[in-house]
C-alpha cells in the first residue's frame, strides 16, 4: 500500500469539551471531568464516571422515531452528530461513507451497536453521508484504526475524494457497569479497589482524503496518516491464555515500517486508561521499537475525559494532530490502542511540510 492519507478536519465531544481544539486545550492544561454518577457497585458504592453533558448534546429532531430507539442509543445518535456536524462542517461536496467504530462486543452483553444505527442516525440529521458506503464495526478502542484501515482501501483504491471515519460510545450500559463492577475494573468509592478506570462517553470524527491540497493546513504543514499496523493479544483480559504483549508489538513494528527514515518518533499517544494492565505490552512494544524512538513522551488522555472506548482512537488522533499544530518545530507521533480483547492497532501521525 503506498501513499497517505490527510486529515482535512475533525470533530470530536468528550466530557472535558465539544470540539477537538477544545479537548486538545483542556488536556494540556490537566483537568479532568471525573465525577460521581448515578451508578451504583453491587456493594452500594457510587461510581465514578467522565459524562458529556446533557445541556451539551443536541435534542432530538421532531421527526425521530424514539420508541424504537433505546435511550443509550439515542445518546449515542446525538453525541455522534456533534462530531460528525463539526468534521463535515465544511464539505460541500458528493456524500461521504461513514467507516464508525462502535462499542466493544462482549460475550452475552447487549452492548454493540444496534443493527438499526445507521437508519436511526439518518433520522437525527442531514448531512452528506452515504449510507450504502458505510460500515460499522465492534472493536471499541480499536476500532477507528480499523476504519483507517478501510478508508486506505476506500480513497486510493476506489478513488473516494474523501471519506469520515469515526467513533462512539457511552459509559451509560447498567449492565456493562455491572459487568466491570464484577470483575473490579471500575472506579468508584468502594475502599480497598484502586487497579480500576473511569468510564467516559465520547464521540470523535475525521474526514480523510488522499489529495495533500485538501488536507487541513496549519501554517506549512499538513498532517498525513500512515497505514495502520494490527496484531492480536492471545492474552487479554478475557483470555485465559498466557499475557506476553506480542499482540502490541506487532501492531507497533507494522505502523513504524511505514514511518519514512530518518523519522523518528518523541510522542506517543495511547488508550491507556489507568489500570496496571497495559503498561506490560506498552512496555514490551516501545522497548523493542527504541531504536525508531527519540526522547519519547508518553500521552495518555483518559486522564482527563476517561476511558472512551470506541471513540479513543479518533480522540488520540485529534489530540496529536492539535499538539503539532501548536508546536513550533512539530515531530511524527505514534498513536497506540488495545481493546478488551485482542485486537491492538498502531498507527503514525506525520506532518508534512509544505511549500507556502
Amino acid at each position: 500500500m503506498s501513499g497517505h492519507v490527510y486529515i482535512a478536519s475533525a470533530g470530536l465531544i468528550t466530557a472535558t469539551g465539544g470540539t477537538a481544539d477544545m479537548v486538545g486545550a483542556v488536556y494540556r492544561t490537566g483537568i479532568s471531568a471525573f465525577q460521581r454518577a448515578n451508578y451504583f457497585t453491587h456493594d452500594h458504592h457510587l461510581i465514578t464516571l467522565a459524562q458529556v453533558p446533557e445541556e451539551s448534546l443536541p435534542p432530538l429532531a421532531d421527526s425521530f422515531d424514539s420508541s424504537a430507539c433505546s435511550l443509550r442509543d439515542q445518546r449515542l445518535i446525538r453525541m455522534l452528530q456533534v462530531a460528525a456536524e463539526q468534521a463535515l462542517l465544511s464539505h460541500d461536496g458528493e456524500p461521504v461513507p461513514l467507516l464508525l467504530a462502535g462499542p466493544e462486543n462482549y460475550r452475552g452483553l447487549n452492548h454493540q451497536l444496534s443493527k438499526d444505527f445507521f437508519a436511526d442516525f439518518a433520522q437525527q440529521v442531514d448531512l452528506p453521508i452515504d449510507y450504502s458506503q458505510s460500515r460499522i464495526n465492534s472493536l471499541g478502542r480499536a476500532g477507528v484504526l480499523e476504519a483507517l484501515r478501510l478508508a486506505y482501501h476506500y480513497l486510493l483504491e476506489l478513488n473516494y475524494p474523501f471519506v469520515l471515519i469515526g467513533g462512539v460510545d457511552t459509559a451509560q450500559n447498567s449492565a456493562w457497569l455491572q459487568m466491570l463492577d464484577q470483575d473490579q475494573r471500575v472506579k468508584s468509592e468502594r475502599p480497598g479497589v484502586s487497579d480500576s478506570f473511569v468510564p467516559g462517553d465520547g464521540a470523535g470524527c475525521l474526514l480523510l482524503t488522499a489529495d495533500p491540497t485538501l488536507a487541513m493546513r496549519k501554517d506549512n504543514y499538513i498532517f498525513a496518516l500512515t497505514p495502520p499496523g494490527f496484531g492480536h493479544e492471545l492474552g487479554h483480559l478475557y483470555s485465559d491464555e498466557a499475557y506476553l504483549g506480542e499482540g502490541l508489538h506487532e501492531a507497533v513494528q507494522h505502523a513504524l515500517e511505514y514511518l519514512p527514515e530518518p523519522l523518528k518518533v518523541s510522542h506517543l499517544y495511547s488508550s491507556a486508561n489507568g489500570e496496571s494492565f497495559w503498561a506490560k505490552e506498552l512496555g514490551i512494544a516501545m522497548t523493542r521499537a527504541s531504536h525508531r524512538l527519540q526522547d519519547l513522551q508518553h500521552e495518555h488522555p483518559a486522564d482527563t475525559y476517561g476511558d472512551i472506548g470506541a471513540a479513543t482512537g479518533a480522540a488520540l488522533i485529534s489530540i496529536a494532530c492539535y499538539d503539532m499544530r501548536h508546536a513550533r518545530t512539530p515531530s511524527p507521533c505514534l498513536i497506540t490502542t488495545a481493546a478488551d480483547h485482542a485486537f491492538r492497532a498502531a498507527v503514525c501521525l506525520i506532518p508534512e511540510r509544505i511549500e507556502p
